[in-house]
């Protein structure tokens, strides 16, 4: 028997509509789906030292090394200072080198060292365990579904959407490509 309690009444609107109670609210179950999964890329990353705030910006260089510090921080959904943080922890922990323009001295691109370029042969097999674990318990034609509800709720969405950006909508478009919508 579970030692929870019974769910608490919710909250009444004005109108006398019921707020959703967090266990039937499918933003609060995907939310807490990515945060999860998150947590376990993150204990996976911490056992090869690489948190995933620099896997994010490493899984960027891996695709396309030598980024200006600018089209990184779109690709990764961040803020400006945010790079600027991230990348000089990943350079002090020798996964990337960033080099100054001869022209514009403000313009900085981001390029992987050896060492960057090895981590993603090592994170390689780790992030498709991850995936291949997360997803055991789903048939082949269930993981297609998966994929295509997830592209159809994020195209329902991406109009309203302040902070979505070109990347993730190229991505967003690759995986409805792959889904065959």
């Amino acid at each position: 028997m579970s030692n929870l309690r019974s769910l608490p009444k919710p909250i009444r609107a004005e109108d006398d509509e019921a707020l959703i109670p967090l266990a039937r609210s499918i933003g609060y179950h995907v939310r807490q789906l990515a945060e999860t999964w998150q947590d376990v890329m993150e204990h996976v990353g911490a056992l090869h030292g690489v948190t995933v705030s620099q896997w994010r910006y490493l899984r960027e260089l891996w695709e396309e090394d030598g980024l200006s510090s600018g089209e990184l921080t779109k690709r990764v959904g961040r803020q400006g200072p945010t790079t600027v943080v991230a990348v000089q922890l990943l350079e002090r922990s020798g996964y990337v080198k960033v080099v100054k323009t001869g022209r514009d001295r403000r313009k900085s691109f981001v390029h992987l060292t050896p060492r960057g370029r090895r981590m993603a042969a090592t994170m390689a097999p780790l992030i498709r365990d991850v995936n291949a674990r997360a997803l055991v318990d789903l048939s082949p034609a269930e993981v297609r579904t998966f994929k295509r509800l997830i592209v159809r709720i994020q195209r329902t969405l991406d109009g309203e959407s302040h902070s979505r950006n070109e990347w993730a909508a190229k991505r967003t478009k690759y995986l409805a490509d792959e889904v065959g919508l």
